[in-house]
This record gives structure tokens, C-alpha cells and sequence, in this order.
């Protein structure tokens, strides 16, 4: 059975809305893992921010997201902070760590209540426009 483009689209904003949770959780976990194993944890959670972006991003070019442009610097933004934190973190420094667990799941809320429902509701458009046409 072929999948629609709507399928694709609603099931990616599921996966979005999942991914998002996991994230926020990964966060609270932070705040539970012992020095020793910060580093590991912190890069793991990295890589997961990296791929959920990856993910929007993928949804946004498949719907001709207008708003990409500011999007994608959200994101760059984001990263920025939380790569320039790594080699401090990977060396131990607890200061950057702190840093990290105490700011970063609030500009990452941030950033999913403004830039996400934003894009949540373009990809509604998309997708109603897709079932008018017939799609």
C-alpha cells in the first residue's frame, strides 16, 4: 500500500511531538547523572537534538516551510551553544555542565512553544490543503 504525502506529514508530527518529549526528558535525567558519566550522557542527548532538528527540517523542505530561513538559525543558535559547552563538559568542567542543565531545557521549551507550534501549524495547512486537493 503506498503511503500519502499527508501520511508521511502526520506521522512525522507525531514523531516530532516524540522526539521533543524524549529530549525534554534526556534534560531531566541530566540533573541525576553522577560527574563521572555527564560527558557520555551529554553527548548522547547531543546527537538526539542533532537528529530531531535534522527531522523539522526534513518537514519543513517537503512543506515549503516559509518561515525556514528563521528556523534553521533557531536551530544553528541552539546547537552553537550546547557544541561550543561539549569540550568543556567532555573535560569535565561541572560549571558548563550546570550551565547547560539549567538553561538549555528552558531556551529548548522555548524554542518548541514559539518555533514548533508555529511550524505544527503551517504543516496543518499543508496537510488540509493536500486533502482538499485530493492528495
Amino acid at each position: 500500500m503506498r503511503t500519502s504525502t499527508r501520511e508521511l506529514i502526520v506521522f512525522e508530527i507525531e514523531e516530532m511531538a516524540r522526539e521533543h518529549r524524549q529530549i525534554l526528558e534526556g534534560f531531566a535525567q541530566l540533573a541525576a547523572v553522577p560527574e563521572a558519566e555527564f560527558a557520555a550522557s551529554y553527548g548522547r542527548l547531543l546527537d538526539q537534538i542533532e537528529a530531531d532538528f535534522r527531522a523539522e527540517e526534513s518537514i519543513m523542505e517537503k512543506i515549503c516551510y516559509p518561515d525556514l530561513r528563521n528556523h534553521l538559525r533557531d536551530h544553528a543558535s541552539l546547537l552553537g551553544i550546547l557544541h561550543k559547552a561539549r569540550p568543556y563538559i567532555d573535560e569535565g568542567d561541572m560549571s558548563f555542565a550546570d550551565m547547560v542543565r539549567g538553561t538549555m531545557p528552558l531556551m529548548l521549551v522555548h524554542h518548541m512553544t514559539v518555533m514548533d507550534m508555529t511550524l505544527a501549524d503551517a504543516i496543518a495547512g499543508f496537510v488540509k490543503n493536500e486533502v482538499e486537493q485530493g492528495r
